[in-house]
């Protein structure tokens, strides 16, 4: 097999490329309203069939190559890249790789148990970013269109952070008349917890959540409202 030859991969405005980030799956065990809303994506979506997707082996030849033009970071996403079986395999052969510093992922922590956490630990994944956009019940099922409790992701959390993981990082996507009211419960409890919670603004993706700009909640009216409670 041919060696790629050191070289230094750089975007168009010059910069040199150190991230890669990389989709495992199209499928997810979620419906959120702001990504992939069950109008579009619901029974008779045709997602990409699963034997037209990368084998793990191609998956880690792909970031071996980008490693070879100086990328020092991958991170893992998805769909739910905890749907694609042996993700564990898979980040096991990337952190093999050499100039890969850190493997990431960011997952919706439903399918975090801790068997799951301890062997994505073990095989190589340095961070885990986790998207949680409500606490209460319904506005969690309501975001998220799932039939099971909001305390199953909170538990995925808990479980990434006994098998090592730490500063969490947890993304939650706000958007007006939706979950606007997550904001202060949010911060209340992951304050001081070692997690790192974020706040993103709702993004239009195209055609399939039927982006407005007034549902938007912009970053300085996330500041003053939490800075109402934690100045």
């Amino acid at each position: 097999m041919t060696e790629i030859a050191p070289y230094s991969a750089k975007d168009a405005l010059g910069r040199t490329i150190r991230d890669l980030r990389i989709s495992v799956t199209d499928r997810c065990n979620f419906r959120c309203v702001y990504c992939m809303p069950k109008e579009v994506f619901g029974p008779g979506y045709e997602f990409v069939p699963r034997d037209k997707l990368l084998r793990l082996e191609e998956i880690a030849r792909i970031a071996k190559v980008f490693a070879a033009c100086g990328v020092k970071k991958v991170r893992i996403t998805g769909g739910e890249p905890m749907i694609r079986r042996n993700l564990e395999h898979l980040i096991e052969m990337i952190a093999s790789i050499e100039g890969i510093d850190d493997i990431s992922m960011t997952t919706n922590a439903s399918l975090m148990t801790k068997g799951r956490a301890v062997a994505l630990k073990e095989a190589g994944l340095k961070r885990v970013t986790v998207s949680l956009d409500a606490l209460d019940e319904e506005t969690f099922r309501t975001v998220c269109d799932v039939d099971f409790p909001v305390s199953r992701v909170l538990e995925g959390i808990h479980n990434a952070q006994q098998a090592g993981f730490e500063n969490i990082k947890v993304n939650a996507v706000i958007k007006r008349g939706l979950n606007e009211h997550s904001v202060l419960p949010l911060a209340r409890y992951f304050h001081g917890t070692g997690s790192i919670l974020r706040f993103i603004e709702y993004m239009d993706v195209g055609s399939t959540n039927n982006w407005k700009l007034d549902e938007v909640v912009s970053a300085s009216e996330l500041v003053a409202t939490i800075n109402q409670e934690m100045p």
